[in-house]
């Protein structure tokens, strides 16, 4: 097989000081001062923010194998608890222990590699496994790509595909997720990678796929007896069919799509997979079960393109817009792939069918297939174990016919969300209601609400949080039938251990008078003496970074922001969404990093530094 095609194959499956100086009064901010009417469930100011990371492979996962990674998932989770772990690269650390975490091994051929090489196992006696325990490289070679091809044909192999082995190998994963179960400390969560990557292309030389993967997580009380993969179909809405037959049975589940920046458009699409316009049917199955999308992770992020949001200047942030590919990858399209033009798209169809299929809160996660989450840019051990586990090999690869790009990759992101306790049944309760975030790796808190005005909420009241939770929605709620224009609160406070904020933004999407999305970005909370200039734009904060070092300072930006901001725009009669941004200062790159170690100059296609943010869920407003 061409080792080209071979590489495609497995690819396929590859796809988280100073003191405030306080905001400015600019236009829309208002200082706090009447009861407001919109109200939410009950737990108020116990919530506290969690961070975690619901996308990780272990050895379990087909291309993790092949990447020379031979851990399990109990050592991914081990990873997560801040424990040491070997990869192919050496031994790996996380800096802080995360409170959450899902390891979702793909669902196709889930662990059946790692039992190629058990004695123990039936699978050991298999002719292919002895080829892919071949020291003879072209042998196991040819053994993985057979493996591979059926996979990326979505052809199984009977060998490998038995039903009985499936639900072993997956009890067992369900098994050690339970194990590592510690509620109040650290919370698990069954599941897996549903891996569609429909190709295309008649030239095998030259052929590509898109990603439309989905994560399947599990609250953990009961689970599936075989999880969905994509030999049982490739097409989501089959997908969300399983998922309806399993909630029938007690069983609650959601998928949480990642990537849409590499779909190729398929993402969020304005028709079905199967080619049919989308209806009311197809809206409400998307709804139902996919109340959230991951928007960064090691493959970049899916919130924003500049060629989408042109008037943005921070919408070209970690873009890595390729599609999966023999060869050098061609772009993914940008229209249908990204999030913030999902947002509007959807409340079009908010409006035609009743119901809104991209009503989804956002979240962060890694994606990593070396069982240990790449999240911070000075602890950076990248992504794939054997292929980029030195500064070496990630900066050096840029040749025109590379596979992947490992030097645009990104440090990995982490799943925020307000929760009552760190506990299955908080944490899980908490992905559903959409109170959740996004961040690039940073562990920023964000609150973020949204009413009539919070006049009687004082900052420095110790129940303000509980005022807001009794007189707004937080992130991922509702707004209806507002006669003026409503009012949002946002809290933000740094990373203890990270770097000063730079400034807090709100985005508002609506459907304008001519029935089309519209979008606009606001400044609204930001550091430092800085004004508005004529064209209502915030200069830049500066920067403090040292490059050859790879350091800076926390000598510039707040420790905290907060206030109160209302939409001078409203149109009562308009459906429209705000979600937050929030960017921090300046700070090294994690190829910044690499080059200090490796004593070079940083690629010139690559920036030496990262303006590291978070994204809140959306905040709906309906009309009556």
């Amino acid at each position: 097989m061409n080792i080209k095609i071979y590489l495609f194959l497995f690819i396929l499956l590859a796809a988280s000081c100073n003191q405030s100086t306080g905001p400015a009064q600019q236009p829309g901010l208002i200082s706090a001062d009447s009861k407001i009417e919109a109200t939410t469930d009950s737990y108020l100011s116990e919530r506290q923010a969690f961070f975690g990371d619901l996308h990780i492979h272990s050895g379990w996962s087909f291309d993790a194998f092949i990447y020379n990674v031979r851990t399990d998932p109990g050592d991914a989770y081990s990873y997560a608890r801040g424990i040491p772990i070997k990869s192919p690269a050496g031994t790996i650390k996380i800096k802080r222990p995360l409170d959450f975490a899902s390891v979702t091994d793909h669902s196709e051929y889930l662990g059946v590699m790692m039992q190629m090489i058990n004695p123990e196992s039936p699978l050991y006696q298999l002719d292919i496994a002895s080829k892919v325990r071949s020291p003879d490289r072209a042998q196991s070679i040819a053994a993985f790509g057979e493996v591979g091809t059926s996979i990326a044909s979505n052809v199984p192999l009977d060998q490998l595909y038995d039903p009985s082995i499936m639900s072993t190998t997956w009890e067992k994963a369900v098994e050690i997720a339970d194990d590592h179960y510690e509620p109040g400390v650290f919370t698990t969560f069954p599941g897996y990678e549903w891996t569609s990557s429909p190709r295309f292309g008649d030239d095998p030389e030259n052929l590509y796929a898109a990603n439309l993967h989905r994560n399947v997580i599990y609250r953990g009380n009961k689970v599936s007896s075989i999880p969905f993969s994509s030999f049982d179909s490739q097409d989501p809405e089959e997908l969300w069919k399983w998922m309806e037959g399993e909630k029938s049975k007690g069983i609650d589940l959601i998928a949480i799509p990642h990537n849409a920046n590499m779909s190729d458009g398929l993402m969020f699409p304005k028709e079905t997979f199967s080619g049919r316009p989308i209806d009311r049917n197809y809206a409400q199955l998307r709804h139902d079960n996919e109340p959230l999308q991951e928007v960064v992770q090691v493959k970049g992020q899916s919130m924003s393109h500049p060629l989408l949001q042109t008037n943005d200047e921070f919408a070209n942030f970690e873009i890595y817009a390729f599609t999966f590919a023999i060869g050098a990858p061609p772009p993914s399209r940008p229209e249908g792939s990204y999030v913030r033009e999902a947002f509007g798209t959807g409340l079009q169809m908010g409006e035609q069918f009743g119901v809104n299929p991209y009503k989804f809160g956002i979240i962060g996660s890694s994606d990593t297939h070396n069982s240990g989450g790449t999240i911070e840019e000075d602890n950076y051990s990248g992504k794939f174990g054997g292929l980029d586990g030195t500064p070496g090999q990630r900066l050096a690869s840029d040749s025109a016919d590379a596979v992947v790009r490992f030097k645009y990759m990104s440090a990995a992101g982490l799943a925020g969300v307000w929760a009552e306790e760190n506990t299955r049944e908080a944490i899980y309760k908490a992905l559903k209601r959409k109170e959740t975030f996004a961040t690039s790796g940073t562990r920023l808190q964000l609150r973020f609400f949204g009413g009539s005005d919070f006049r009687d909420l004082d900052f420095e009241d110790s129940d303000w949080v509980k005022k807001a939770y009794t007189q707004g929605v937080p992130m991922g709620g509702d707004l209806r039938d507002f006669n003026e224009a409503p009012a949002f609160l946002i809290w933000v406070a740094k990373d203890p251990d990270g770097a000063n904020l730079d400034r807090v933004q709100i985005i508002k999407a609506w459907i304008d008078q001519n029935g089309n999305p519209a979008e606009r970005t606001y400044d609204v909370l930001w550091s430092e003496d800085r004004e508005l200039d004529t064209n209502g734009d915030l200069p830049p904060v500066g920067s403090t970074v040292n490059v050859p070092d790879a350091s800076y300072t926390n000598s510039i930006g707040a420790v905290s922001l907060q206030g109160i901001w209302k939409d001078v725009d409203f149109d009562p009669a308009v459906p429209a969404l705000y979600f937050v941004r929030v960017l921090e200062i300046p700070t090294p790159r994690w190829s910044t990093f690499d080059a200090k170690e490796l004593g070079i100059e940083i690629p010139n296609t690559l920036d030496a530094t990262i303006q590291e943010r978070a994204w809140s869920s959306p905040i709906w407003y309906h009309p009556n």
